[in-house]
């Protein structure tokens, strides 16, 4: 593979910011056979959407332009000097004064496997084909999160992130109309809402990848070791997306994009955002954890490891359900099916919530209240909020994905 030198474009100038057609769903099968589910035959297949991807209008594509040039390529740079994975990645900050911006992207574009050659460098691209090298400041495999430092030789544009707020509406027909209110001044994201993932490629034409859907509240996965705090678009995107933005109808960064076969699960603004503001204040990563696996009350009718008693649904609008507890939280009292309603003292109604609670209460205690499915009683232990240790990190099924993106 050809290689850029540092800071000299390959492509020409542009003034604009295409575009690049993306034909979907490529060479995926039509089915994928699903072993974990194999006691549920009408669920044993992922059927593969064809036509997933919606087309982007005017008004899209407006928004689209007015954020691109701060979508960047990045690729790892081997020591032979040839680009090994890609990805992508957007500019959070820039300082006029120093010339220094803030990228966020995906961890998986930094990681070392043994059959391949050692990385001697990160790369980011930008727009024009512009190249730069980049210092990793931080690099965390557990959410996937790779936060670079670019000294740029010119002024960039950077993208705004909001905290969601989950909601729902009257569709759900377990809550009987009801819609969650947000919990906080976060920017609320409603199913059927638009979503458009952006990805930058790293080669030439680096061209920008624009795929769009809508929001859906139905899980993105059911295996505990794969990251359930992810919320779910429709549409299908490309290995080249991993670690771009995923952005509302206002243009603003909602999160960052990941990889699956039937859609494309995105890591909410609300994580990355507390995890960065932890590490620049301790330099330590912020992964809180009660050993509790658990899914929204909102989607739990897909739920494989418990059957949801119908009494949770009539008597509440919303919780995390537990799905799994390992010995120690069950000897303190909390159990499958039981629903956390709860934790220090503030409302639990999505796993996002409970998130914001814990990761201010690392290596603390804290109050659960929760309810018991079988009578609905309610009951209240202390657990302690742990740091989630290396062999518990959450599974990340992109980790050797294919260099052909």
């Amino acid at each position: 593979m050809s290689d850029l030198r540092h800071g000299e474009p390959l492509a020409k100038q542009r003034n604009i910011d295409p575009i690049a057609r993306t034909d979907h769903p490529w060479d995926l099968p039509a089915t994928v056979p699903l072993p974990h589910r194999c006691d549920c035959p009408e669920d044993s297949v992922l059927v593969i959407p064809r036509e997933a991807n919606l087309p982007i209008d005017r008004e899209a594509k407006k928004v689209v332009a007015r954020v691109s040039q701060a979508v960047v390529g990045v690729a790892s740079i081997t020591v032979y000097g040839d680009q090994l994975w890609r990805a992508s990645g957007f500019i959070v900050e820039f300082d006029e004064s120093s010339m220094i911006g803030t990228i966020f992207s995906c961890a998986t574009v930094s990681e070392h496997i043994p059959m391949f050659p050692k990385i001697d460098k990160i790369r980011v691209y930008l727009f024009d084909g512009t190249s730069y090298d980049a210092t990793i400041e931080a690099c965390d495999n557990h959410w996937n999160l790779l936060v670079l430092s670019v000294s740029f030789g010119r002024a960039v544009k950077t993208m705004n992130m909001v905290e969601i707020s989950e909601n729902r509406n009257a569709m759900d027909v377990h809550l009987q109309g009801f819609v969650l209110q947000p919990h906080s001044a976060s920017e609320r994201l409603c199913p059927g809402d638009t979503i458009i993932g952006l990805g930058r490629q790293s080669t030439e034409p680096f061209g920008l990848q624009a795929n769009c859907g809508v929001y859906s509240y139905e899980r993105w996965a059911d295996l505990p070791r794969f990251c359930h705090e992810m919320q779910k678009a429709t549409f299908i995107n490309t290995y080249a997306s991993i670690g771009g933005p995923a952005i509302n109808k206002n243009g603003r960064v909602i999160g960052m994009l990941f990889h699956d076969l039937d859609c494309t699960p995105f890591m909410p603004s609300n994580i990355i955002l507390k995890w960065w503001d932890h590490f620049k204040k301790t330099r330590m990563y912020c992964r809180p954890t009660m050993r509790v696996f658990g899914v929204n009350l909102h989607n739990a009718q897909s739920s494989p490891w418990v059957k949801v008693p119908t009494s949770l649904y009539e008597s509440y609008d919303d919780g995390f359900l537990v799905e799994r507890v390992p010995r120690s939280v069950k000897s303190a009292g909390l159990q499958q099916k039981d629903l956390i309603i709860t934790c220090n003292g503030k409302p639990v109604a999505t796993s996002l919530q409970l998130f914001e609670i814990l990761a201010e209460n690392i290596g603390k205690m804290v109050g659960v209240t929760f309810i018991k499915a079988e009578d609905n009683s309610k009951h209240s232990i202390y657990l302690p909020v742990e740091e989630t240790l290396e062999k518990n990190f959450y599974s990340w099924p992109i980790a050797q994905y294919s260099n052909l993106c």
